[in-house]
């Protein structure tokens, strides 16, 4: 049986994976996350994507290595994981009463045959207008630390966010429907025993 190797620290993905009930070994990876030219960033998040499976790819010598890069993007201006209070609240007022996309690549390489799947998500995100003090308080949260855009649609953010068009797991960091059509590929339900959906 293949086992999943997630090549990221990303508690999110762990909680996602858990609840799909699919077995994996968390193994946290350092890349470099410059996108470069940001006018292509459905193909740029595919490729750290591929880097994050690569850099895990060395460590073991048997199983599926899953790779995961998300950012936000705001009227073509990424943002990234806000270091400071300050700059998750400069992000905080961007977002307010605008819509973003959410882009996740996502990358599955069998380690073994070194055959790889590459896809990418993107999901449409609206905010609600947020007044200051909405904003102050989501700061002081805490929530925003080591988050792409700077909030966590699973968490408080979730009050803001008035509509969603796409995945709701890829705002999270995780497509499962990206990571389901690759999965199916690699025939992991057929090999492993588990559940194999019927639709494809």
């Amino acid at each position: 049986m293949d086992t999943i190797i997630l090549a990221s620290k990303s508690p999110r993905r762990k909680e996602i994976l858990t609840q799909l009930g699919i077995p994996f070994i968390q193994y946290g990876i350092e890349v470099n996350e410059d996108l470069g030219c940001k006018r292509h960033i459905r193909s740029a998040v595919i490729n750290i994507s591929r880097k994050k499976a690569d850099a895990a790819n060395g460590m073991f010598s048997d199983g599926i290595v899953l790779g995961v890069d998300t950012v936000v993007n705001f009227n073509g201006v990424i943002l990234g994981k806000p270091g400071t209070p300050a700059e998750a609240g400069r992000f905080m007022r961007m977002l307010s009463g605008n819509r973003h996309q959410v882009f996740s690549g996502i990358t599955l390489k069998n380690i073994r045959t070194g055959k790889h799947y590459s896809g990418c998500s993107v999901t449409d995100v609206h905010f609600c207008r947020l007044s200051t003090d909405e904003v102050d308080m989501y700061i002081k949260s805490g929530e925003w630390r080591d988050k792409a855009g700077g909030y966590a649609v699973q968490g408080k953010a979730a009050l803001f966010v008035t509509r969603l068009e796409g995945s709701y797991y890829n705002v999270m960091g995780l497509p499962v429907e990206e990571l389901h059509r690759l999965l199916l590929k690699f025939s992991y339900f057929e090999s492993t025993g588990q559940y194999r959906p019927v639709w494809r």
